[in-house]
Parts: structure tokens; sequence; C-alpha cells
């Protein structure tokens, strides 16, 4: 069984899953009984298309961008064409625009009225449409899987919709954000200021030139906003969550958290409260009982607490492109897994 994929977007992360899946060709048909073809790439400039699989060895041989796909025309004489999005799956890797999800709503959008399934990777779409993107595509049923957009190699909507089934989800506690993590790490494990973890964060390749949606708790923000209305069944806007940032920590209180033997996590929660569910962002002690407390570095964690389950906890996660591209790969598979193996029993 052969399972088509057109690719929105071609930076890091959407080379990097073009390279997963070179890698894992063999793995992925021998255990899951299908192989997986891109066929088509938009970017800035136009699609390259070709029905019969684009030779991804040849496009991961550039860069990224626009000039890998112009690279890639000119050696496949392949010619740029207007969208079109006839395959099984759109994997949606455009950079994150929360304020109108462009152009990866409309990616998603044409690409659920063709009848394709979506796996997207930005957040950009979900933030600002997430309630239209979950009409259209039930209206047409198409499925939606966004697991690389809320922690990327953090399994967090996993959790919540599979191992989780049936249970009363009373709140969900997470360090969303692997940035911001390491300033605070930086900053209690070194003494140094604020101002100092994130020079360190940005001569490492942690943060990004401009990190101000890392350390001001926007990211973390966008992903407890996905998680809320995926797993609570909400319809809630950016508006609806209450955001604090850690861009005005010093090491003086940092300093005196440690002396009582506590932890600052900067901590995306979504909660039941008085039949409201509270969604919030914000710099919080933790002793040294919370599960959260020992996640340091660029790791991640999530919790999820139950009625009926307790609590279950998760951390780690590559806070790396790869990471991202990976969890992309395993919302693919997820989707055709099962249909695979009704095929083979079948056969």
């Amino acid at each position: 069984m052969e399972k088509t994929i057109i690719i929105t977007g071609y930076g890091i992360v959407a080379k990097e899953f073009c390279k997963l899946i070179v890698d894992k060709a063999e793995t992925i048909k021998d255990k899951y009984g299908f192989t997986l073809t891109v066929t088509g790439i938009i970017g800035s400039k136009g699609m390259i298309y070709q029905q019969e699989g684009l030779d991804l060895q040849t496009l991961i041989e550039d860069e990224i961008g626009s000039n890998a796909l112009i690279e890639y025309s000119k050696k496949k004489q392949v010619s740029f064409i207007n969208p079109i999005y006839e395959a099984d799956v759109l994997v949606e890797c455009t950079p994150t625009n929360v304020e109108n999800g462009e152009p990866g709503l409309s990616y998603i959008l044409e690409a659920i009225h063709a009848g394709a399934d979506i796996v997207s990777v930005s957040k950009g779409a979900l933030v600002h449409s997430f309630p239209l993107i979950k009409k259209v595509a039930a209206n047409k049923e198409s499925r939606l899987k966004f697991s690389g957009a809320t922690a990327a190699a953090l399994p967090t909507i996993d959790i919540g919709d599979d191992c989780l089934s049936g249970c009363t989800i009373t709140k969900i506690e997470g360090i969303l954000n692997g940035t911001s993590n390491f300033i605070l790490t930086s900053m209690n494990n070194e003494n140094i200021s604020f101002e100092d973890a994130l020079q360190i964060a940005k001569e490492r390749g942690i943060a990004e030139a401009n990190p101000s949606l890392d350390i001001k708790g926007f990211d973390s923000a966008y992903k407890i906003l996905l998680l809320a209305n995926e797993l609570f069944g909400m319809d809630y806007t950016i508006k609806d969550v209450a955001i604090e940032g850690i861009e005005k920590l010093t090491s003086e209180r940092m300093e005196e958290i440690a002396k009582r033997k506590k932890r600052v996590k900067l901590i995306a929660s979504a909660y039941r409260e008085n039949d409201q569910t509270i969604l919030e962002v914000k710099p919080t002690e933790l002793d040294e009982n919370h599960p959260l407390f020992y996640v340091n570095g660029t790791n991640k964690g999530i919790l999820f607490e139950t009625e009926e389950m307790g609590t279950i906890c998760a951390t780690g996660g590559a806070s790396h492109p790869k990471g991202a591209a990976a969890a992309a790969l395993k919302d693919v598979i997820n989707l055709y897994k099962n249909e695979a193996n009704t095929q083979l029993i079948r056969a």
C-alpha cells in the first residue's frame, strides 16, 4: 500500500521530515505495511510536483527554502506549478503565523476540501482557526493530527487522546518550551542573570535571534491552548490564556527560591474550576515532590491529572527540528497503520 504526501513549506523541519522518510522507508514498509511517497512540496515560488514521487535523496542534497526547490526543479527539469492537493495527506510545515494563520490555513482548508488528511507541525493556523478547521475536517471526514505542534517530540496529544481514552482529565500541566526551560535551568544551576542565561542560549543555538515568543510565554500558550481545545473539547482563543513570561525573573529571586529547595519552571496549565476551564502560563515554584521539578535543560514535560488513572507524567523529548519532524512522521504512520494492517489481514 502506498500513501502519498504533499508538504507545505520547506524549512528545516520539512527537510528533516524528508530525511526521515528516506532513512525509515524499509522500516515503515516492513513494520507497518505501506510506503510513503512525497509527490509535491509547496513553497513561496510555487509547487514542485511529480506524480511518481519526488527524488528525496536529490532534494535533501541542497539547503532549505525556495532555493532548494529551485535547484531541484533545475536538476530534474520539473516546472513550478500552482498548488494542487491530490494526495492522501498534507504535512503543514510553514512558519507559525498566529495573526491570520496564513499561508498554512489556506493550505489546510484546500487540502481538506480535496479529500486529504492533515498533519500539522506549524501552530499558526491551528491557534488562529482551530474550531473552523475541526468543523471543515469533520464535514469532509478528513482526519487531523498535530502532535508536532504541541511540544514536538514530547508525546502530549498522544497521551491525552489515546492513553487516557475514557478518562476524565481534570488538569494538564506542562513545561512545553525547551528554550525557556534551558534559561531557567542555567539561572538556577549557575546563579547567573536572565540576560546572561539568554546569551548562552543564543550562543548554543538554543534561542533564536528574536526569542520573544519563547521567553514571554507565547509559544507555551499556543501549545496549552491547542491541548485544551483538543482534549477538553473547547473553542478557546489565545485571548483566553493568561500569559506571563520569564523575562522579569532575577538571579536574586532565583537564589532565594533555591534556598527554599524549590525551582522555578515556566508552567503552562489548563484545569477546571467552578465549571470553567482556566488556561494560564506563568513562572511557577515547584518543590521536589512535583514530577516536573527534575525536568531541566531543553527537556520538556507534560502531566495529566485524571479521576480514574491518577497522575500521568512524561518528560524528555528532543527540542530540535528532527524531533518535530519525527512527530510529524509518527502522526502520518498512526493515520494509516491500522488501515494497512486491515488490508494485510484481508489479503
